[in-house]
């Protein structure tokens, strides 16, 4: 048996960049080396592709219908949202960003696959008990209570329901609209069941009585074998309450949020006096006399210990940081939660029109399927530690990472046998080879923001890589190449771009170079370009010949079977790529507009500098007044050759500046920062000439390090 699913997971790591500059973003205050201008990306479709317009539902045997995406022109169109949504995914990963856009629930789980998993220890292999629910006093309390068992067909016949009207009945509120709320019925005990349960046998007579209590009906009725045939009777209820703690009913109340047979409790409550009175049936488990957990049925979903949000924080509490944007919100904008502060976004991308003509189709019908993040093998990041699978009840468990759809040929699967019209879908496609363009318009933004956005559109040139967008990823549809095809950019400074084809190789030089610069700063245990995080994206982007590996599953049966604990090693294996693993991290300094002149052959040439206000230049009261992580290490060893004990460090770093083969052309400029820092520090920085020969001195230095300024 092999895992078969059309996703994957990009490893979420503990290394989360923050660039130093953060605060200095502005829409109004030019940064010195800021680009503005716009770029025009061609989109091209590799495989079929659908982008949701209008709906048209299901009708008879007709499945619903998604339309491609129009104008009120009722032309063919790709909305900007889509594109910046999948151009924002892949930066996100590729620039370490915060891994936040996620919804913090506290989830459920059923899973009765093992016999020696957590959910069976916790539910299955402890007693259940039982008992009446009620809302008394301002807080919910739970009346216990004995149960037994009743067979289904001992029901029906004692309460006089056809067994065919009874069979067609799948939920619980069905059931009670059938025979009552919670009838009452006499019985005698009739022995026990393997689990030591009391069998109830119906008797007008009989020495027990109590209440009918019915659940839902999942698979076949009771009249087939291995079905669910047996229902319960509650009774000799005690009078002695036990109070539910308020964190108990809360992951009662979540569990049950969608759920039918809560509202249908919750109605009865309010509305029928009988209900009131005896409450609500329930089943719990409790320790020390305090339930610590309760459901509606007797194999209810278990509430996780942790939420999604306590997941993510196990790999980083940098992900969740409030207040602190990353990459990905400098570049597309971020808005916080309490909306006390947020930033728009400077790169704005427009609504991508279609090139020429595209005849659309539709395609077969199909189902399509919903991942559930409750599959914990998949959607938990599994290590194979102590022989069990990882999921929500562990204090250190972890999210799998950003999920992204395997890259593959066109592989529509037909609906599943007996399934109706009505779930079924049909797709409006454009063919492959369409062309859509769009526009890409920039504002104040930095050579290395710029370079992070290339290397999205690109994938840092890897030609073979692939973008998802619109509906149907997981078989195959969505599939997109994008290509800068023109480039109009001004420089903030008024330096003119020669050629503005090298000048984007630059930035995208630049932001591979902080990538690296600030691997190295955090001590991380990879570099950036060669991480198992990049290989796992551009892996997952790249098309495979492997179909039967990345279907869904559409047997539940061998779904359930893969939670076995001795499936785990089958799941290690689509967990192979692995997080980084950071220990610390520096502010990067980083002289972005030097480091694309520098890459890109010097595609621009020098002019009056720009006008921007002081506290938006490059920084440089807090980048470049000191040396980066790996220009540390070379003034360390330059300063070592100092024997003169009267010529201080910046006087001497000031006299090597000049020299070949030490520091090359941006390096000079990071040091002369660095001496202007530590003479400013030893106050011998002076933008005056004085009479005085030592304070001359001092001047004539300082004119010295502002050649290299």
């Amino acid at each position: 048996m092999s895992i078969s699913a059309p996703y994957r997971f990009v490893p979420l790591s503990n290394l989360v960049v923050f660039p130093s500059w953060a605060k200095q973003v502005s829409h109004d205050t030019p940064f010195e080396d800021g680009i503005c201008g716009e770029l025009t990306v061609t989109l091209t479709t590799i495989t079929r592709l659908s982008v949701g317009g209008e709906q048209i539902p299901a009708q008879g045997n007709t499945p619903t219908q998604v339309k491609f995406y129009r104008t009120p022109q009722n032309t063919l169109a790709i909305p900007s949202s889509s594109l910046k949504g999948m151009l924002r995914n892949v930066l996100e990963i590729a620039t370490f960003s915060r891994f936040k856009q996620v919804e913090d629930q506290k989830l459920g789980v059923r899973d009765i696959s093992d016999a020696n998993n957590f959910y069976a220890k916790a539910i299955v292999a402890t007693p259940v008990k039982t008992g009446w629910m009620k809302f008394e006093d301002g807080i919910w309390k739970i009346y216990p209570c004995k149960f037994a068992r009743l067979h289904q067909e001992d029901l029906i016949r004692k309460l006089g329901v056809p067994e065919h009207d009874w069979t067609r009945l799948k939920t619980a509120s069905q059931r009670y609209d059938q025979i009552g709320i919670c009838p009452h019925m006499n019985f005698n005990a009739n022995g026990s069941n393997r689990a030591k349960h009391t069998l109830a046998k119906p008797n007008d007579n009989g020495i027990l009585k109590g209440r009918v209590v019915v659940t839902g009906q999942p698979g076949r009725d009771f009249t087939y074998d291995r079905a669910k045939k047996w229902e319960f009777i509650f009774y000799d209820q005690q009078q002695e309450a036990l109070s539910i703690p308020t964190e108990v009913m809360a992951g009662f109340n979540r569990i049950h949020a969608d759920s039918m047979e809560w509202d249908f409790w919750k109605k009865k409550l309010s509305l029928d006096k009988q209900v009131k009175d005896h409450g609500v049936p329930v089943f719990f488990h409790q320790k020390d006399n305090i339930v610590k957990s309760l459901g509606l049925a007797m194999m209810y979903k278990l509430p996780y210990t942790h939420s999604i949000h306590d997941a993510i924080n196990h790999t980083s509490g940098s992900h969740l940081a409030k207040n602190q944007p990353d990459l990905a919100d400098l570049i597309f904008g971020h808005l916080e939660a309490d909306e006390s502060d947020g930033l728009r976004g400077r790169v704005n991308i427009s609504m991508a029109t279609l090139v020429g003509v595209a005849t659309p189709e539709m395609t077969k019908a199909t189902v399509l399927s919903s991942p559930k993040p409750t599959y914990y093998p998949l959607y938990m990041r599994q290590d194979g530690k102590n022989f069990s699978f990882r999921q929500l009840m562990e204090p250190h468990a972890e999210l799998a990472g950003w999920k992204r759809y395997q890259v593959k040929a066109e592989d529509i699967l037909p609906p599943p046998d007996k399934s109706k019209a009505s779930v079924q879908v049909q797709l409006e496609v454009v063919p492959k080879n369409s062309r859509f363009t769009f526009k890409v318009r920039l504002h104040n933004i930095r050579p290395v923001e710029l370079g992070a956005l290339l290397w999205s559109i690109n994938f840092g040139d890897n030609t073979n890589a692939r973008h998802s967008l619109g509906t149907g990823k997981p078989y195959g549809l969505g599939q997109v190449k994008l290509e800068v095809t023109h480039r109009q950019l001004r420089c903030n400074n008024q330096q003119q771009i020669i050629d503005q084809r090298a000048f984007l190789n630059g930035c995208q030089a630049s932001f591979k170079s902080f990538m690296e610069q600030y691997f190295k700063s955090c001590k991380a245990d990879q570099t950036w370009e060669d991480s198992d995080p990049i290989n796992a994206l551009i892996k997952y982007a790249t098309p495979i010949s492997e179909q039967n590996l990345f279907r869904y599953i559409t047997n539940p049966q061998e779904f359930m079977k893969l939670r076995h604990s001795s499936k785990l090693e089958l799941f290690k294996k689509i967990h192979h790529f692995k997080p980084v693993d950071a220990q610390n991290h520096d502010d990067i300094i980083i002289n972005n507009l030097e480091i694309v002149q520098s890459l890109g052959n010097k595609q621009t040439s020098p002019s009056p500098p720009a006008t921007a206000t002081p506290n938006a230049k490059n920084d440089n009261t807090n980048t470049l007044s000191q040396p980066n992580t790996l220009l540390k290490e070379k003034i360390t060893s330059v300063l070592k050759k100092n024997t003169n004990p009267q010529l201080s460090n910046a006087f001497y770093l000031l006299e090597q500046l000049p020299k070949n083969g030490i520091f090359n052309d941006v390096e000079k400029r990071l040091v002369a920062q660095h001496i202007k820092s530590l003479m400013k520090e030893d106050d011998i920085w002076r933008e005056t000439s004085s009479a005085d020969k030592k304070e001359r001195k001092k001047y004539e230095k300082t004119q010295e390090v502002k050649r290299f300024l």
